[in-house]
């Protein structure tokens, strides 16, 4: 399953993005996932809560995943709350 680390270098760039904007928690992040990537979305879903668990601030973020035509997988979006 490389699902998995895909996720961990999600929360480790959405954890570094945080860290510097003073970003106190994640409340979602969004993932653009294209139909020819290779990722299987449900096993992202199942898994984003191991690859978060290093992070506190991404204790009870919610993973938003939308298909899309392509090859590619983007963060479009990450819903935060400010220090």
């Amino acid at each position: 399953m490389h699902e998995l680390g895909i996720l961990r270098q999600i929360v480790k760039i959405v954890g570094r993005v945080a860290e510097k904007n003073s970003i106190a928690a994640i409340r979602h992040i969004t993932l653009e996932v294209g139909e020819g990537s290779g990722v299987v979305p449900l096993y992202m879903k199942k898994l984003f809560p191991v690859a978060a668990d290093a992070f506190p601030l991404l204790k009870d973020t919610e993973l938003r995943i939308s298909m899309v035509r392509g090859k590619r997988l983007i963060i479009k979006d990450i819903g935060y709350q400010g220090k």
